[in-house]
């Protein structure tokens, strides 16, 4: 059996190649074959990794919701502010709008990823989800988020708002849906003060996310 750091290194070309396949030819175009051959292995090394085409291409969404969130992490780390919720959406939104990928899920191009993405979801841990619940508590209890409403309304608003922008040809500017989430969602004076008191809870909650999903993607490596 190839070492371990090896095996990575595999998982990552194949995936590689799946990602670049599923965007040019889409989820029912695409085979096994095509993936093996496109990364330079064999048909049995695909299925040394994942049991079957669906479970290999969902790696691959889930991959890149992985590095999505990775990257607000990094933003989070690098700018304690960036916990405003209107300016973390402004930043996942661009960080979606760079992965066609996660871009055509919201948008529901069934001709790129077929019926994929209602399954990625049951990929995902289920603390994944409760991860951004809990992020929404923890800026209602700061006085950073409208309380008039129960925090699980604001979330389904939310994504209501996130798919709505993400699913226009073409996308709206970055700008524009901080701008929506700021009058929405949040009370019309937001605390400098505040977000810099929540902002490492919030960045804790946000990289345990990330290493949960990490790890869930991980397994087949």
């Amino acid at each position: 059996m190839p070492p371990a750091e090896d095996r990575a290194e595999r998982a990552e070309r194949i995936l590689d190649a799946a990602a670049e396949l599923l965007l040019r030819a889409g989820y029912r175009r695409t085979t096994v074959e095509d993936v093996a051959e496109r990364a330079d292995v064999g048909k049995g090394t695909v299925y040394l990794h994942w049991k079957n085409r669906e479970e290999l291409f969902l790696a691959v969404l889930l991959r890149e919701s992985v590095r999505a969130l990775e990257d607000l992490v990094a933003a989070i780390a690098a700018d304690p502010l960036a916990v405003r919720f209107s300016r973390l959406t402004e930043i996942q939104y661009a960080n979606v709008l760079r992965r066609p990928l996660l871009r055509a899920g919201y948008a529901d191009d069934a001709e790129t990823l077929g019926k994929l993405l209602p399954k990625l979801h049951g990929k995902l841990d289920p603390r994944h989800a409760e991860a951004f619940v809990e992020y929404l508590e923890l800026l209602a209890a700061n006085d950073l988020l409208r309380t008039d409403r129960p925090v699980r309304d604001l979330v389904v608003a939310f994504q209501a708002v996130l798919h709505g922008f993400l699913g226009r040809t073409p996308p709206p500017e970055p700008a524009l849906i901080a701008d929506v989430v700021a009058h929405a969602f949040e009370p019309l004076a937001v605390s400098t003060r505040q977000l810099r008191a929540v902002a490492p809870r919030a960045l804790e909650l946000f990289t345990e996310a990330v290493a949960l999903d990490r790890k869930q993607l991980e397994r087949a490596y």
